[in-house]
């Protein structure tokens, strides 16, 4: 139980430290591609806003001579002069192979005063290199007579946020990997006194119910031979007093022996005794006992086996389990109702499940309740518990039962409509006979 909530804790604090860093990565990733997205396009704005001021002459020249376009192969930034027919006239460039695929990815392009285009272009040997543009159109009394294209390689800045990618991740698997040792650590930290508290008290529920057991023993006896032999001298009243006292003495006697069971299951001190066995002349014997408590109430119970129904597995828990699920049963279902009990077999993929089943037409259980009914002391009803003697533990040892067993126990039921508890093993069970589970 421990184990699993350790285990809980400390995937629920490295996933916290994982969804931070993650958080923290992305924050920090977008953060730096903004400021450099930032800073490189009004760079590019800055620039083609001073080259259109500077150039602006230029188209007032002669169109038809030679054009001029200098080559600055350690320069970062180009900018084109181009006229209105698309005619590169001058300019500065680093570099000039990549002259004709910019002029084609701007052909069409009208700029406005603050976008600029993030373009990818490719150089010999597949090396790309990364360029945000920016552009102003020149007009001449009104109309448009040329544009100003500018660009900036952004290739490092590209590079730099590839490297920082590579570096959050590195760190966030760093971080995730120490978080789930220190998770593991604090979980633990964090759960040693409750683990101590528990164990004390375990002990003090296996103490308190296996000294219980002795005097509680003496007292039903002491009341069975004073019922047999004083009966009939006793008033009504006494009778009745008698009577209430043996089902509390009972109750008692069943609650001290379930405590034990589960105190006992818990520190591991039960063993698990496997043998193969057949569950149908077993069933058929407790289907005999509980016919005269069915009776009483007019409740009917209905037996459905195959041929042989053989299992692996620790008869005694087994045959509990069944008394614990037909008791449920009985106590919950309403008179003149009816109870059926089925083993069969089933697949699941292609292993093979022994299954038993127990109907009922009681009061049923709300959705809300059925995860809960499992858990020790619960019970739907605590009114109609109490008075039908339940404890609330039965269906706890049966989870313990079907759990040890690698078996998986549910219900199905809607109130009003009856439940039904299905349970699954499977048909070859490994261990040893006498493993201490």
């Amino acid at each position: 139980m421990f184990k699993k909530t350790h285990t809980r804790l400390t995937i629920l604090f490295t996933g916290l430290m994982v969804l931070f860093l993650s958080a923290f990565a992305v924050i920090s990733y977008f953060s730096f591609s903004f400021i450099l997205y930032r800073d490189s396009k009004y760079q590019t704005l800055e620039l083609a806003e001073q080259e259109a001021q500077e150039h602006r002459h230029s188209f007032e020249h002669d169109f038809k001579k030679k054009e001029h376009i200098d080559y600055n192969p350690q320069d970062s930034s180009f900018y084109y002069i181009v006229r209105r027919d698309g005619q590169v006239i001058g300019g500065d460039e680093s570099f000039p192979t990549l002259r004709v695929p910019i002029m084609e990815r701007l052909v069409d392009w009208h700029p406005g005063p603050d976008e600029v285009r993030i373009e990818e272009f490719k150089l010999e040997g597949d090396k790309k290199i990364y360029m945000v543009i920016a552009g102003r159109a020149v007009y001449k009394n009104g109309d448009i007579i040329g544009a100003i294209y500018a660009g900036k390689d952004i290739t490092q800045q590209r590079m730099t946020l590839n490297r920082l990618t590579t570096v959050l991740g590195i760190i966030a698997a760093l971080f995730a990997i120490v978080s789930s040792a220190l998770g593991y650590y604090m979980a633990g930290h964090a759960m040693r006194p409750i683990a101590r508290s528990f164990a004390r008290q375990r002990e003090f529920v296996a103490d308190a119910s296996h000294e219980l057991r002795t005097p509680l023993s003496i007292l039903h006896s002491s009341l069975e031979v004073l019922d047999s032999e004083e009966r009939e001298h006793l008033s009504p009243f006494s009778q009745q007093i008698m009577d209430d006292m043996k089902d509390e003495v009972a109750r008692m006697r069943s609650l001290a022996e379930n405590l034990l069971t589960l105190a006992r299951a818990d520190s591991g001190a039960l063993e698990v005794t496997k043998e193969t066995f057949d569950l149908c002349p077993i069933a058929e014997k407790l289907v005999r006992s509980f016919q005269p408590l069915l009776s009483e109430r007019g409740q009917t119970l209905e037996l459905n086996t195959p041929e042989k129904f053989v299992m692996y597995a620790d008869k005694e828990r087994i045959t509990q389990l069944l008394c614990i699920l037909l008791d449920n049963a009985r106590k919950y279902t309403p008179q003149g109702g009816q109870i059926t009990l089925r083993l069969y077999e089933t697949r699941k993929g292609k292993e093979r499940m022994l299954c038993i089943d127990v109907q009922d037409t009681g009061i049923g259980i709300p959705p809300e309740e059925q995860t809960r009914i499992f858990d020790r002391f619960y019970r739907v009803d605590k009114v109609r518990s109490r008075e039908l003697g339940s404890t609330g533990l039965g269906l706890s040892i049966a989870s313990w039962i079907v759990r040890v067993h690698q078996g998986v126990i549910r219900v199905q039921s809607e109130p009003g409509n009856g439940s039904t508890f299905t349970v699954q093993f499977p048909a070859k069970y490994a261990g040893q006979a006498g493993k201490r589970l």
